[in-house]
């Protein structure tokens, strides 16, 4: 009987551990210097994956809204283009909001494989009471001299954002 308490009890408290540990975060990605015509970049998506699997893989749940491409870098930490989103997010459930904003310069007249970002912006929002907790802005150049491909470095990146939720 007391082993079967005590089995219940240990069950319990590793339930309660692992869902108090992951919060919701939902995900925008903002391509800006992009032509209208040109397909989303390769590079986004891969940004995009990143962040998500980085956040899943330390316990996360998390979603995301579709690639957006403006004009040129938002002035503001929460874009224009990004309220609708976090309103959702907020609404699914989402306890965390992060923006990417991906800045593209002198993009090929087709084609997305060889273009890659100039400057990554991330920027984390608490969701409800909303408020903004943390920004960080990367030059691509400087990311690349690292030595590691685009993934890695997105990667670092993302692992970097993640351990600011617990700010």
């Amino acid at each position: 009987m007391f082993v079967k308490k005590m089995g219940a009890g240990l069950l319990l408290a590793t339930v309660l551990a692992v869902s108090a540990q992951g919060a919701t975060v939902s995900f925008m990605v903002i391509e800006t210097g992009i032509r209208e015509e040109i397909p989303t970049a390769d590079s986004s998506r891969l940004w995009e994956y990143a962040l998500l699997d980085v956040f899943f893989d330390t316990g996360h749940i998390v979603c995301n809204a579709p690639i957006v491409r403006v004009a040129e870098k938002p002035g503001k930490n929460l874009p224009d283009e990004a309220r609708s989103p976090l309103n959702e997010a907020l609404e699914g459930g989402a306890e965390f909001f992060v923006v990417a904003v991906l800045e593209y310069q002198n993009p090929p007249q087709s084609g997305t494989a060889d273009l890659r970002p100039r400057n990554i912006s991330l920027r984390l929002f608490k969701t409800a009471p909303y408020r903004f907790l943390y920004s960080q802005e990367y030059a691509a150049p400087d990311l690349r001299a690292a030595g590691m491909d685009e993934i890695n470095n997105a990667m670092n990146v993302a692992r970097t954002l993640a351990a600011h939720l617990r700010d």
